[in-house]
């Protein structure tokens, strides 16, 4: 499997960087995991959300798309810590993933492989792609003029908004891609740097084994 960047995607600010996971031990709710993100909500409180400058890209990234009140994802995090003292628990993938995404400000998703068709690429959207967002049971329409994340016969995730139903994680999920995309405020050291994070701690909670798969750019 290759992670592919387009001239287009690459064009608006664009990196990312993807690790196989093997072997995950997935479960709801993991107490050490529930330590470490208690633990990080003083941090997260203390964050300046207008004047960050990576969520401040990605807004920008929104604007762009015409998604003026879209809020980045990681942004939405530390809101919820500001707010209620905590960051929410979904399985234990999905809160590494939370938790590393609240601290860099970075944007981070996760797929099941088993429902992975081909590559996994960033391009823009022209409105022909088939996009299920997470908890809808029929796809609907898609813009054009959007980033994307893809398999080569789907949107896994819109922008950095909304995964896609069919490839989120479960318990059942045996392998799974988790990838970092950044913006015009992260060079690609930080990128992968955020990628190696998120895999550490996904070893310590959850075990399995990772491999890096660097981007290449696609046609």
């Amino acid at each position: 499997m290759k992670l592919l960047i387009s001239p287009a995607a690459r064009a608006i600010g664009i990196e990312a960087a993807m690790a196989l996971i093997r072997g995950a031990n997935i479960s709801n709710k993991s107490n050490p995991l529930e330590k470490r993100k208690k633990e990080a909500i003083p941090a997260l409180q203390a964050i300046d959300l207008e004047t960050n400058p990576v969520l401040a890209a990605y807004r920008e990234l929104h604007r762009q798309a015409g998604l003026n009140e879209v809020v980045p994802p990681a942004q939405h995090l530390i809101a919820l810590a500001k707010a209620n003292g905590r960051l929410p628990n979904i399985n234990t993938v999905v809160d590494c993933y939370n938790l590393v995404s609240a601290q860099t400000g970075l944007a981070i998703g996760a797929h099941d492989t088993a429902f992975i068709k081909g590559n996994v690429a960033f391009k823009i959207t022209d409105g022909s792609e088939r996009y299920t967002p997470l908890g809808a049971s029929e796809p609907l329409p898609v813009t054009s003029g959007e980033y994307a994340c893809l398999d080569d016969e789907k949107i896994l995730c819109r922008m950095d908004i909304k995964q896609c139903q069919e490839t989120r994680i479960t318990k059942d999920t045996a392998h799974f891609i988790i990838y970092v995309q950044g913006n015009r405020q992260t060079d690609f050291d930080y990128v992968l740097q955020g990628l190696n994070q998120v895999c550490q701690l996904l070893h310590e909670i959850c075990g399995g084994t990772s491999e890096t798969i660097l981007p290449s750019d696609s046609d």
